[in-house]
């Protein structure tokens, strides 16, 4: 038998209609020729799919066939999968800025004291300053805050405020470095605020797990702003 009187009997042969005297030919023929053979597997492998496949076809019209449509919902799962993950991605970036949003820490006028020469002049200084922090100009605020006589003295209550300063400007990772300093000096005038204030940082950064255990540490402590703190472990659990 020849492979292309062996090509038009695969169909009967496969729905046994074939004739019984052109069996033992089909057979004979599909045990000594390895193309047929081949095809023959192919064909019985599809004969269930709306794909149908001729000995004659080459292999890559073989794979474009039978490929297609397994690669075009693979595609179009890998779609779905990273629109889900952009949508969650853009649900937890809305909750942690929510988190993020904290109220402007007070100031009290005339609490700057200590400097014999000089204090009233950085005291009224200071005062300009909180007066642009209070009207949200922060950056301008910094700029006072970071002239060489307040550098100098390092006082707590400037650095604090320095450090709020660029927290609302964005710039979480260095309003974390003055407020870490602000917490290993343990200066009990600015102590509690770092801690709280460092929880939002934590926050700014992404660092969801992070921000709460740093509300929880100083909602433990025998803090005036335990009870603020406590609130936002709360928020963080109802919202996470």
């Amino acid at each position: 038998m020849k492979c292309n009187e062996f090509h038009d009997l695969i169909e009967a042969y496969l729905q046994e209609t074939i004739d019984e005297a052109q069996r033992e030919g089909f057979e004979e023929h599909f045990f000594h020729c390895r193309k047929c053979f081949l095809g023959l597997k192919i064909n019985e492998t599809l004969q269930n799919k709306e794909v149908p496949i001729s000995v004659e076809e080459k292999p890559s019209l073989f794979t474009f066939k039978v490929l297609k449509p397994i690669l075009v919902m693979s595609s179009l799962f890998l779609i779905i999968l990273f629109s889900v993950l952009l949508v969650q991605r853009g649900q937890q970036a809305r909750r942690l800025q929510e988190l993020a949003v904290f109220e402007l820490p007070l100031y009290h006028q005339g609490e700057l004291r200590g400097f014999p020469e000089s204090g009233a002049v950085l005291e009224n200084e200071f005062s300009q300053a909180m007066r642009l922090f209070q009207a949200r100009d922060f950056r301008s605020a910094r700029g006072i805050l970071e002239q060489p006589g307040f550098a100098a003295a390092a006082y707590p209550k400037v650095e604090f405020f320095r450090a709020i300063c660029y927290l609302e400007e964005n710039e979480a990772a260095k309003a974390g470095e003055i407020l870490d300093a602000i917490i290993r000096e343990m200066d009990p005038a600015y102590f509690d605020e770092a801690i709280y204030y460092k929880g939002f940082v934590l926050l700014r950064l992404g660092k969801l797990p992070e921000a709460r255990a740093q509300f929880e540490k100083l909602a433990a402590m025998l803090s005036p702003m335990a009870g603020k703190a406590r609130a936002m472990v709360q928020k963080i659990d109802e919202r996470s």
